[in-house]
């Protein structure tokens, strides 16, 4: 035994704080011949892995609980998935719209010859009878100067009277939409009909209150359709049957300016001193639509919504001939330009394109 000189304090120290393996003696180590006692064995193997101290073993609670907390947070995502679904559902539908609009299918044929042939598999022919093929050509094809001119113009005249009648239709069930809700009578504005009346008002940049006599006189008179053979007269004027760089680049067809540097492109025969330029649209479609609008809210064409008005109110069919006339301040020419819109729609017997409809497209 050794002794421990500190004062007051006596105390064994074992001369054998690790146990020996050399010297174990019947299951004890050496430390037992002296009478002491010795630390619990250890594991010399587990000494040397790092292993010194035993690992706890977990319980079965801990073990279920930890299952238990991997299994909630897998389901957790299908549980909000499913909330947010179910909430959807309970919210209102949208409301369908009052006003329908028609419904193209979108087409880009890679040339001019190319669409004659899209014509001819869907026996559509000239002059159309009948329903006719719902497409929207997106851009005019080049090589219509390849087709024969009577040819050519037979398949411009096709490419643009489906998109002529959808937004011509677009526009006449906004104005049957008009006419039935000014004959309820008073219009509630905080309705939903008296919000979609406000929002065609504006759109045809008319103002004051929707329950005057003159208000709604003069929203009529800008929310009818133009005349089918006047359209398509002035598209194949403006563009040069679809070969103009303006056409083919800009799907521009009836040659309207902007002073937006953003949305046109510069004539090349500008006048140096002029500033203007010529609109760029997105597609044929969208010129169109623009074309129309521009007819019925522009003020250079008052005579011709006046004209077109009292053919509305004296139940006579809209005259493309003599609305045409009305269209003398639509270029600098003047007479002579409305004149030359005369004879095309006289020479191409435009004027008989009555009772056509839109097929369906199906959606």
């Amino acid at each position: 035994m050794l002794w421990d000189s500190t004062p007051r304090s006596v105390r064994v120290v074992s001369p054998c704080p690790k146990p020996l393996a050399a010297a174990r003696f019947a299951g004890g180590s050496i430390c037992h011949l002296h009478g002491l006692h010795s630390p619990q064995p250890i594991n010399e193997e587990r000494v040397i892995r790092g292993h010194h101290r035993s690992q706890p073993r977990t319980s079965l609670i801990g073990r279920v609980s930890r299952f238990l907390g991997y299994m909630l947070l897998s389901v957790i995502p299908f549980l909000a998935a499913g909330f947010i679904v179910w909430y959807q559902a309970q919210l209102p539908a949208a409301p369908a719209p009052l006003v329908a609009q028609a419904a193209l299918i979108p087409l880009k044929p890679p040339s001019a010859i190319a669409l004659e042939n899209i014509f001819s598999s869907e026996d559509y022919s000239w002059p159309p009878q009948g329903t006719i093929p719902p497409y929207a050509i997106q851009s005019l094809p080049y090589g219509f100067n390849t087709l024969d001119p009577d040819e050519k113009k037979t398949v411009f005249f096709r490419a643009l009277l489906p998109i002529v009648l959808a937004e011509n239709l677009s526009i006449w069930n906004q104005r049957v939409f008009l006419l039935q809700q000014f004959g309820h009578g008073s219009i509630d504005p905080q309705s939903d009909a008296g919000q979609e009346l406000v929002n065609i008002a504006a759109q045809y940049k008319v103002s004051g209150d929707l329950n005057d006599p003159r208000v709604r006189e003069t929203l009529l008179s800008r929310v009818d359709i133009v005349p089918v053979a006047l359209v398509l007269a002035q598209a194949a004027q403006e563009s040069g049957w679809g070969t103009s760089r303006f056409a083919l680049e800009g799907n521009n067809l009836f040659g309207i300016w902007t002073w937006d540097a953003d949305q046109g492109s510069v004539p090349v025969d500008r006048p140096g001193d002029a500033n203007h330029l010529v609109r760029v649209y997105p597609d044929i479609q969208t010129s169109v639509r623009a074309y129309l609008h521009n007819i019925n809210i522009g003020f250079a064409y008052v005579d011709f919504r006046n004209q077109r008005a009292h053919m509305r109110a004296t139940g006579k069919p809209l005259d493309a001939l003599a609305l045409a006339g009305a269209l003398n301040r639509y270029s600098i020419t003047g007479n002579a330009y409305t004149e030359n819109i005369r004879a095309m729609i006289s020479s191409n017997e435009l004027a008989k394109l009555n009772d056509l409809s839109l097929g369906n497209t199906g959606g």
